[in-house]
């Protein structure tokens, strides 16, 4: 059906502009169902901006009235076109009940709200009724609100908050500002890293000198770094002048060093002390029954720093009692230096009823002497062999020595004597007292008694012989 709308007389003299939505018989007007009020629109740019007058139906009609809110921003009229009728005349459908609504509260407009876009203008189809005796439309009912369709109403959600403004993105503002910062430090450490490289391109030299201790009798040390500590700067770079030490060998004595580095002069000072004990050299003594015996009789030679040695007995009583009967013993000697590093020695006592003689002649081969007492360049009184045993390390002597020193006579290495100790070189001596028969028995043949013949023998046979005195 066309929806033209024409402009018509309503015959009380006032024009009114509506929009034709078909005739209605009269005849057929009580069978119409009342029509409900319409829902508010809460909308913008809807409905016109003036009120829609409430149409009365007739008095058989039982009608309820519409109110309709007025609504800002009207909808610009719609241009009306000419009606055309038709001559034919339809038989007018039933019109189906409409279920009755109820009324909707009006609901408030919050402004500021976003702009509703125009709703485009709703065609409804709705049969003409044909007046069958009259061709010409009939409006009697000009300005009703056409039926509502059987639908769900729904109503336009409305965000009623304000709408706050666009924040930026704190995320990107962080990232952003933690690059600024690392930039400016880089910056930073880049500038610091330059100056400090321009400030030291020269290091600077520190020389400290050390407390020099320098070990009686010994060298002087040429190693530079044995005198100082250096920092920015190699000790090769440096040189060493120790030149004012002049004497090691007097503990106390104290020297200044000279080192210099980048022509700038470092003293120090060098003191020389004693910390090491003499080293004694035993011999063995031979003695006759009641006769007198001193410590330094022990002693072949003694090696000092201070060059100065003095010797005592351990136990001089027991060594005066050895001399009361003839035997081999054991003596302590204490060999002392002259700023007080000291060491005990063990030497051997030969007491015997024998003349004793004005020389020995002393045959060495390796670890093996044998000693001759000589009286008048004759072999008159006994004859002595001694082993020499020197151990790997200090601490398996001082227990062989902790185990033996008092006994008369021990075993080792399947050689049987009496033991003494070397304290200085952590040597084991056995001796051994011998006749010339046994000797002879030994060398499988009989031995000469002269000096020269017995000396020309042993040195024939490999040993090297010498002379001493008692």
């Amino acid at each position: 059906m066309n929806n033209n709308m024409p402009n018509n007389n309503n015959g009380n003299g006032n024009d009114l502009n509506s929009v034709s939505l078909g005739s209605i018989d009269v005849g057929n007007i009580n069978n119409i169902p009342p029509v409900p009020p319409v829902e508010s629109l809460n909308t913008e740019n809807t409905v016109p901006n003036n009120t829609i007058p409430t149409v009365e139906a007739t008095p058989t009609i039982p009608t309820e009235q519409v109110q309709v809110t007025p609504i800002d921003n009207p909808v610009p009229p719609v241009e009306q076109a000419p009606v055309q009728t038709d001559t034919t005349v339809n038989p007018v459908p039933p019109v189906e009940p409409v279920q009755s609504v109820s009324p909707v509260e009006p609901v408030s407009i919050i402004p500021p709200v976003e702009p509703i876009p125009p709703v485009q203008p709703v065609n409804y189809d709705v049969p003409e009724a044909m007046n069958t005796f009259n061709t010409t439309p009939v409006f009697n009912e000009i300005g009703t609100v056409p039926p509502i369709p059987n639908t769900p109403i729904i109503e336009p959600t409305m965000n009623t908050a304000p709408e706050s403004p666009k924040q930026p993105k704190k995320k990107n503002k962080m990232v952003f500002v933690l690059i600024i910062v690392l930039l400016i430090g880089a910056v930073g450490v880049g500038v610091y890293i330059f100056l400090n490289m321009s400030n030291s391109s020269t290091p600077k030299v520190v020389v400290t000198p050390k407390e020099v201790v320098i070990e009686a009798g010994s060298e002087v040390s040429t190693n530079i770094d044995d005198y100082a500590t250096f920092s920015g700067i190699a000790s090769s770079s440096c040189s060493l002048d120790t030149s004012a030490i002049t004497d090691t060998n007097v503990a106390g004595n104290e020297y200044t060093f000279t080192i210099t580095c980048n022509n700038v002069n470092y003293s120090g000072t060098a003191k020389i002390v004693d910390t090491t004990a003499p080293v004694a050299v035993l011999q063995q003594v031979t003695v006759q029954v009641g006769s007198e015996v001193t410590p330094e009789d022990f002693i072949d030679n003694c090696t000092d720093a201070s060059g100065a040695c003095t010797y005592e007995f351990s136990d001089p009583d027991t060594v005066a009692g050895y001399l009361a009967t003839a035997a081999n013993y054991h003596v302590d000697i204490i060999v002392k230096d002259s700023v007080g590093n000291e060491e005990t020695v063990t030497g051997t006592l030969i007491v015997t009823d024998d003349v004793v003689p004005d020389m020995y002649l002393s045959c060495t081969m390796n670890d093996e002497v044998i000693r001759f007492s000589m009286m008048e360049n004759a072999l008159s009184g006994d004859i002595t062999r001694s082993y020499t045993f020197t151990f790997n390390n200090v601490e398996d002597y001082n227990a062989y020595k902790s185990a033996n020193q008092d006994s008369s006579e021990v075993t080792y290495q399947n050689i049987t004597g009496v033991p003494s100790f070397d304290d200085a070189s952590t040597s084991l001596i056995l001796t051994q007292t011998l006749t010339k028969q046994e000797l002879d028995r030994e060398e499988g043949r009989t031995l000469p008694t002269a000096y020269g013949e017995l000396r020309a023998y042993y040195v024939g046979e490999g040993y090297t012989c010498s002379i001493e005195r008692p």
